[in-house]
Formats: C-alpha cells, structure tokens, sequence
C-alpha cells in the first residue's frame, strides 16, 4: 500500500473524530485531550481501514481457497504437502497430490490454531497424481464447494492461483497463468516449491483446474529447479464417477487434536 494511501486514511479518520458534535459538558472547561489519548482512538480506525483495504488486494476466490488450505502429512515422516479442504457428495475432503500421500492410508492434516484431524486415502491415482481424503469436519478451516474444470479447451493464457505451503512458507497465495499443455499435464507460469505439491489451482471463475504437481528442471552443467515453471495435474483427469463413490461410501475418521509425544506447531491466527 503506497503511503499517500495510509496519510489519507489517518487524514479521514481524523476528520472523522473533529467533525463529532461535541456534548454539552464540552463547552465546560474540559481540559484539551492528551496526544496519547487522540492517537488511542485514531489507530484502531486506521487499522480497520488498513486491513480492509487489504484483503481487497486478494478476489474472492483466492480469499476462499486461502480459507481452505490445508497441510498434509505423513505421520513418522519429514516433509510435508499441501492441500484444498472441500465440500464434495456431502462430505468434507481434502484433494492433494498423490505423490504426497505416496503408499499411506492415512494422513495427517493440519489446519490453524494447532489443529490436526486424521483423513483416510479413499482415492488415488498415480498416473495423473491425484488423490483424495475423507477427513471430519475441520472447525479451523471453511470447505471449499467442489466445482471442478471437466474439459481442457481454452486454458491457454487463464489467469490462475493457489494456496499452499512451500518450504518452510506459511500459507502463501501464488498467482499465474498457464502456458501450455504438455505430456497430459498443465504447465504455468508461477511460483513454485517444494512442500507447495498438492495445493489446488484455481482460475478466476473459482474452477478447481488441479493441483500443483511439480517444478520444472533445467539441465545446464547439473539439473537445476525452475521454479517459476509449475506443473499442474489436471482435475479433468479424475474418474469422477469412481470418487463419487468412494466419497460417499468412506467411514467418517475421528478427529485427533495433536500427535502423540508431540504438538503441531502454531503457524497463525484462525482468521486465515
């Protein structure tokens, strides 16, 4: 936000305060207000302002899938994914990459505030690296309805993002675009890394186009990660009559607040 915006808004919230009809006692001999009690009541609406102005800077369907994002875990393993929690046949989900789940049954996912709930690999296809979980209802998370993007025609240039975990980032919102379809995949123009396989890409209208798959790698002297080229597993590759099923058909998990001998560290407020 430039700064001429942030005087602004304390120039309003100023006025604001000067332009109140003052109360009769005013008129007493009040003594003048302290500098320090002014500022008391022209920061919290200055930082009201801020804030709203903001979340503006994101649309609504990356504020949602920002909502939604959810790590995902092996349980005894390093490392870590990512993933979209979602509303899918009436029951909660989380879609990831099925590279991240690998051979497990179960997973670990981590919402905000120290919640963990255990998800059930009721899906998985790794030829077109994706899968799906049943997981309970995650209070720290808010679904995402499940509207995938069932066709690849006209993808060329469509403006995209997600939401995810890469590295040791804490919930970062990526934007981009795709360039092209290769071997079967979607290519884009984004950022991209490790811990971020799995994040659900979303294009303007709120379509689940896939998740993140993997960065591309340049071979120059030694291979070298790109990572301003992603590659996405379409959503069009699910066998969507086969999930359906097993969605709707999977016992429900039951919920597990915190790994035995350990707790899932804080990464944030519940407000993202």
């Amino acid at each position: 936000m430039p700064a001429w915006a942030r005087i602004i808004i304390t120039a309003a919230a100023v006025l604001s305060l000067s332009c109140n009809t003052p109360s009769p006692s005013f008129w007493e001999e009040t003594p003048a207000p302290e500098r320090s009690s002014v500022a008391e009541h022209v920061t919290p609406i200055v930082d009201d302002a801020w804030e709203m102005l903001q979340a503006a800077n994101l649309s609504l369907v990356e504020r949602q899938a920002r909502s939604a994002a959810v790590r995902v875990v092996r349980p005894l393993e390093d490392g870590h994914g990512s993933g979209t929690y979602m509303k899918m046949h009436g029951r909660f989900v989380v879609i990831t990459a099925a590279h991240v789940v690998e051979n497990a049954t179960t997973m670990f996912i981590d919402g905000r505030d120290d919640e963990r709930v255990v998800g059930v690999v009721v899906y998985k296809d790794p030829g077109a690296d994706l899968a799906i979980l049943v997981v309970p209802k995650i209070d720290s998370r808010v679904a995402i309805p499940f509207r995938p993007k069932k066709k690849k025609s006209n993808v060329i240039g469509t403006n995209v993002n997600y939401t995810g975990f890469p590295g040791h980032h804490d919930l970062l919102t990526i934007r981009g675009y795709v360039a092209s379809l290769e071997h079967g995949l979607i290519v884009t123009n984004m950022f991209g890394w490790f811990g971020a396989s799995g994040s659900g890409v979303y294009d303007t209208r709120g379509r689940f186009m896939g998740v993140v798959s993997g960065i591309d790698v340049g071979s120059w002297m030694y291979p070298t990660p790109l990572h301003s080229i992603v590659w996405v597993a379409p959503a069009w590759d699910l066998d969507f009559v086969i999930v359906e099923t097993r969605v709707k058909t999977a016992p429900i998990p039951g919920t597990l607040k915190s790994f035995p001998g350990a707790v899932a560290p804080r990464r944030g407020s519940g407000r993202d």
